[in-house]
Order: structure tokens, then sequence, then C-alpha cells
């Protein structure tokens, strides 16, 4: 495996997830007695436990967020990242985001519907 960086990309905590499934799968194929590094086992091990949703609804709510909402990919990844429960858990994620800030109490209930909504389906 190359040490090398070829892009870089914030994801969310579900993405990580899938792309250590993969990475291990892949590594089990090449090297059926090493595996994962330590490093790699530790961080699959984290993806596990913290992943409150699969790869493909967190690129969901991420693409809601960021498209309908206008908000920042980076809380969007937050959101799905922490999957706040109420309006003052949201308002914490959303304090230093510029669009964030100018949602109302309603639009950010009518988004925390929409997530679960979404999460749901």
């Amino acid at each position: 495996m190359s040490g090398r960086k070829k892009d870089e990309k914030t994801v969310s905590i579900p993405e990580v997830k899938e792309i250590m499934e993969n990475l291990k799968d892949r590594l089990e194929e090449i090297e059926a007695e090493d595996g994962m590094s330590h490093f790699q086992e530790i961080t699959y091990n984290y993806v596990n436990k913290f992943a409150k949703c699969d790869a493909k609804t967190a690129k969901k709510i991420i693409k809601l967020l960021v498209d309908k909402y206008e908000i920042e990919e980076i809380y969007a990844i937050n959101i799905v990242n922490i999957f706040p429960q109420s309006v003052l858990e949201l308002r914490m994620i959303l304090e230093k985001s510029f669009t964030g800030k100018t949602l109302t109490d309603d639009q950010l209930l009518e988004l925390l519907s929409q997530i679960e909504e979404v999460k749901s389906s």
C-alpha cells in the first residue's frame, strides 16, 4: 500500500466506515495473514462504533443540507456525525456557520424532521 496522498476531501464517519470496510476486504484478498495495520484497525473499530447511519443515507442528508438549506459542507458533515435531536443541539453545531445563524427555530425543526425522514427511509 502506498502512503502517498492522492487528494483530500472531508467525509462523514459513515463514509469513512464504508471506505474502511472496502479497505479491509481488499487487504484480506492481498495479504490474508497481515490484514490491516494497528492504526487502521483502531480507525475501523471507531467508525463502527460511532457511525449512526450508512454512507448512502449520510450522503443524502449532506446533499439535502447543502442544496436546500445552503449549509456549508463541513457543518452538514458534523450534523451527520452527531445527529442532533433538538433545535438547541443543532444550534450548537451551526453556531459558527454563516448560513446556520440565519435559520429560525421553525426552519431548524423542519430540518430535523427532514433529516429523520431521510434516515428512516
